[in-house]
């Protein structure tokens, strides 16, 4: 290859004539092309009478595979370097490329069958789950076509609208049936599953907590805080697929009926999907109580150490408090702080006047639970254990469960995160009135 007057031209090695056409390398990585009608190299676009076209760099190499020109992408066939158009499969990634222009497509793409795939900035398909913004899909692995309707990945049942393809989570009707997906889109409650006795026999003379009125307070907060109890036994894992549920699961109360009163958390402790929707660990049921009163299908389940990092800093809900603090104010908690460590956590429902609290808590021995702490001095005689058996035993799963109203000096423990007043208001003035006086508001007894 030489240059002559700026312009390159090959010769062929053996005759010394001008060659025309495509000219490869000698060792076939480098193809040029060089003109019929006056034998120079060839740069930039070609485009033969078939509508083929090629692409030669500034120094007349063939462009191959996935290629930037301006600013768009191509790709050229890493054989004969023939400019892609349609779909293009490289390895897992399969992308496609228009026909007019040969250029690479990014963003959302419907057929004219009303098919929608999704391509990432680069030029990927979507498939498989795929969050895009702030939504899911579900696109079919081999096609890319996103799914409506029901589908099932890893033995998990999951729903994505059939108008906007974006995956369901929350609570929703379909056909008829109510089902609950997880934050994740896991589908953990169908009523169709529903038992038509559970709740109207064995739980029918369970103390009941007042109706909730859909505001934001802390007596709403407490009255949904209140709904498992006695109702849902503790599952490691437990609520974090249904931190969006709202009401109490028929899955929770039918796994209470089914244990024996040796029932032992240890032996459900795999994390499978059908396992955690069983019950509530200390984590989801806080998290799952939070949602009762905010209603707005967020998750607000965290692990017990972070729930006052996440509440205050992430969603602006409060502020904690730590012992030190406790320790200066008298011990004075209020009704709704959560309190919590790295190993557990629990609401306080109210504090008497010998300064022990009542509280409600998913513990291991048997769920979901009204307890009372001892004082801060560790009197366990205290009127808060006397409060919490007063109402537990009225509960029909009392006789059966090892429940725990005394569970130990709590007030002493961790840290506590105080809800602000702009959050959860006061109306019912909770927070100037005992336990008692807020248990009986609560349960009308």
């Amino acid at each position: 290859m030489k240059k002559i007057g700026g312009k390159y031209y090959y010769f062929d090695i053996k005759t010394g004539y001008t060659k025309s056409g495509f000219v490869r390398s000698a060792n076939g990585a480098v193809v040029r092309y060089f003109q019929p009608s006056n034998y120079t190299m060839a740069k930039g676009w070609l485009k033969n009478a078939k509508g083929q076209k090629w692409y030669f760099a500034s120094d007349g190499k063939m462009y191959m595979g996935l290629k930037k020109i301006g600013k768009y992408y191509y790709y050229f066939n890493p054989s004969t370097g023939i400019a892609a158009s349609g779909y293009v499969n490289t390895g897992n990634e399969t992308r496609y490329f228009n026909a007019k222009y040969k250029r690479m497509v990014s963003g959302w793409t419907k057929s004219a069958k009303g098919e929608l795939r999704y391509f990432g900035s680069n030029g990927v398909m979507a498939k498989g789950l795929t969050k895009v913004g702030s939504a899911t899909y579900y696109f079919d692995p081999s096609t890319g076509i996103a799914a409506g309707g029901w589908v099932t990945i890893s033995g998990n049942k999951y729903y994505f609208d059939k108008s906007s393809f974006k995956m369901v989570t929350g609570t929703k009707s379909i056909d008829g049936v109510t089902y609950t997906f997880s934050s994740t889109g896991i589908m953990t409650y169908s009523s169709a599953n529903d038992s038509s006795t559970t709740s109207n026999t064995y739980f029918a003379n369970d103390p009941k907590p007042v109706e909730q009125t859909g505001i934001k307070t802390l007596k709403n907060y407490l009255a949904g805080a209140l709904k498992p109890v006695g109702q849902a036994l503790y599952i490691w894992g437990g609520g974090w697929y249904d931190s969006t549920r709202i009401g109490v699961s028929p899955t929770w109360q039918s796994f209470y009926l089914s244990q024996t009163s040796s029932y032992n958390y240890n032996n459900y402790r795999d994390l499978s999907t059908a396992n955690r929707a069983k019950g509530l660990d200390c984590s989801g049921f806080v998290g799952w109580a939070a949602q009762q009163v905010m209603r707005n299908g967020n998750s607000y389940t965290v692990v017990s150490g972070e729930i006052g990092s996440y509440y205050k800093n992430t969603l602006k809900w409060g502020t904690y408090v730590n012992q030190n603090y406790l320790s200066q104010t008298g011990w004075k908690v209020y009704p709704g702080d959560i309190g919590y460590d790295d190993g557990h956590t629990w609401i306080v429902l109210g504090q008497c006047s010998d300064k022990s609290a009542v509280i409600v808590h998913s513990t291991p021995n048997a769920g979901c639970q009204i307890a009372g702490t001892c004082t801060p001095d560790g009197d366990y005689d205290s009127q808060a254990v006397a409060l919490a058996n007063k109402y537990m035993s009225r509960y029909a799963g009392f006789k059966k469960y090892t429940y725990r109203p005394s569970c130990g000096n709590y007030i002493r423990r961790g840290n506590y995160m105080r809800w602000y007043s702009s959050t959860l208001s006061d109306p019912d003035n909770f927070k100037n009135k005992t336990a008692g006086v807020i248990l009986q508001e609560l349960f009308g007894f």
